[in-house]
């Protein structure tokens, strides 16, 4: 399963704590943005996310037995994370401190640096999601000449240490520059929106493309996920998701009552934020990437296939993925 699911809905987690957050200074302030690398080797199994609300959120799940610990800036761990669920330290200033995006946050009495460790356990879940101070992008300046030639660049590195059963990793990353592209990203069909007889598609364009599909028909249309597992069942007697997607037989949850289902669909979006350089030096619309969902009506394949331009000179808004 990929991250993105994993953790959907998990930003409450942290969500929920943002009393005091909407004084501080905008998190992607001058296009900064806070990125996390690939995992090192002794985080195998462990899912991670830098995720952004009113600042950067660190995300994270551990569902193995050998017991994931964050770190603060002096090597005291406030977090502990693994299959059993999430124990928080009590008694630590950066427990606190990820709890809200605003900064100077007041410490109740017997918190100090110094303070012997209470751990409580904060979710029976093997995930959490927490502001910590050393993603903050509000203090990462830009350099003029960056600013000036307007393309993307690493800026300066940070690191959260962990260890993972006794054993010394870390969670990094990066600061970098990432104005808005000079054009925008369009993605279409390229194959007939009429699958069969009485079941059509059709793609709405947008940051995450969206597709409605619509089923007159009397057989059932199935959607794959991105493994190839089905998904979504459409028609007859309503529209179903599945609520097992691991299991050998799908777990069909009735979702809609009508045989038209409407999603956004990232596989139907170009992957990077920027255009690659050739592209964006030739400065004319282009095709960036081809895509593909899996369907059948009934017993049969059916291609549904798309793609995606580049079309320069048409700047957008930017606004999060979403599933």
């Amino acid at each position: 399963m990929t991250v993105r699911f994993r953790f959907a809905g998990l930003l409450g987690l942290a969500g929920l704590l943002l009393a005091g957050a909407a004084g501080a200074h905008g998190p992607e302030a001058k296009a900064v943005k806070a990125r996390l690398d690939p995992l090192p080797a002794a985080l195998a199994g462990v899912d991670a996310q830098v995720q952004t609300t009113v600042a950067p959120q660190l995300v994270v799940a551990n569902d193995s037995d050998r017991t994931l610990e964050i770190l603060d800036g002096e090597g005291r761990a406030f977090l502990r994370i693994d299959r059993g669920g999430v124990l928080a330290d009590l008694a630590s200033p950066a427990w606190y401190r990820g709890q809200t995006a605003a900064r100077g946050v007041p410490l109740p009495d017997g918190v100090a640096q110094d303070a012997a460790p209470r751990w409580a356990k904060v979710n029976d879940r093997p995930h959490w999601g927490w502001f910590d101070p050393r993603l903050r992008t509000d203090g990462v300046a830009v350099p003029h000449d960056l600013e000036h030639a307007g393309r993307p660049a690493r800026l300066a590195d940070w690191r959260v240490p962990v260890r993972r059963a006794g054993e010394a990793s870390a969670l990094a990353g990066s600061f970098r520059y990432e104005p808005l592209p000079p054009g925008r990203f369009l993605s279409r069909l390229t194959s007939d929106p009429v699958l069969t007889e009485r079941v059509t598609v059709t793609l709405a364009p947008g940051t995450v493309p969206a597709l409605h599909l619509h089923n007159q028909g009397e057989k059932p249309v199935v959607v794959a996920d991105a493994r190839g597992r089905p998904w979504l069942r459409v028609g007859p007697g309503g529209s179903f998701l599945n609520a097992a997607p691991e299991a050998a037989e799908a777990k069909w949850v009735k979702v809609a009552g009508g045989p038209r289902y409407t999603w956004t669909e990232p596989r139907a979006a170009y992957a990077e934020r920027w255009p690659s350089a050739a592209v964006l030096d030739a400065g004319e619309r282009a095709r960036v990437s081809t895509w593909t969902l899996p369907v059948t009506v009934g017993d049969t394949p059916v291609a549904v296939t798309g793609e995606v331009l580049w079309v320069p000179g048409e700047r957008v808004a930017d606004s999060g993925h979403h599933h």
